[in-house]
């Protein structure tokens, strides 16, 4: 019974990062476009076709992404009495302020299947989206590190599966560091910037999750 309970009194929270459900207000639309909008961020993590994102065209992709999606939460940063040593439990009224008072810096969605006869195979697909000045810290992966365990401890999922461009090495060395498995690579199958580039797949199975989170844990480390 204690360990569910502080299970549940933690499921929200990361090592330095708060989650919440992201909402369908002008100032969560207004945050997920910040990437939309970014070209940098739209360049390495959208490799479709590179142009200007319209403010009608941003809207109805961040709904369709709302829409379609298992899991939509922002990203924040806690407030900075809230941080270091982080505050394990955060029942009730006290994560629901706890979240009010953070800093949003980004998003992350999983996907829903949409078809019924295939639900039972149980995967999602993860893309996940930080503000420029948050980059590089280390705060993606430990999104995506607590996006596994909600995937795997909470939705009952058997996969998670993710990919990007060849060129994008920042985030082909996020994915080899959590312990996804390269599972593919369509060569030239993106084009950007006169030149052919590979998209690679990436995988991640349940029981390798808890393998690795096995492993970690007797590191005394964080998955």
């Amino acid at each position: 019974m204690e360990e569910i309970t502080a299970k549940f009194a933690t499921a929200f929270r990361s090592k330095r990062l708060i989650y919440r459900a992201v909402d369908n207000t002008e100032a969560d639309r207004e945050l997920l476009a910040c990437t939309l909008h970014d070209p940098v961020s739209q360049g390495l993590g959208d490799p479709t076709l590179f142009r200007p994102v319209g403010e009608s065209a941003g809207k109805k992709a961040i709904e369709q992404m709302i829409d379609q999606a298992l899991l939509a939460v922002v990203i924040c940063l806690p407030a900075a009495d809230e941080q270091q040593p982080p505050r394990l439990l955060l029942p009730g009224t006290d994560l629901k302020q706890a979240q009010a008072r953070a800093t949003p810096i980004g998003s992350l969605f999983l996907s829903r299947q949409r078809q019924a006869t295939t639900a039972h195979w149980r995967w999602t697909r993860l893309a996940v989206g930080l503000a420029e000045p948050f980059q590089n810290k280390g705060l993606g992966a430990e999104a995506i590190a607590w996006a596994l365990g909600w995937a795997f401890d909470f939705a009952g999922m058997h996969r998670v599966e993710l990919g990007t461009a060849s060129y994008n090495a920042r985030a082909l060395a996020v994915y080899d560091g959590l312990g996804f498995t390269r599972e593919g690579r369509r060569r030239e199958a993106i084009y950007s910037n006169r030149t052919w580039h590979d998209l690679v797949e990436f995988g991640m199975l349940e029981a390798e999750w808890d393998a690795l989170r096995a492993t970690r844990d007797a590191d005394g480390g964080t998955p």
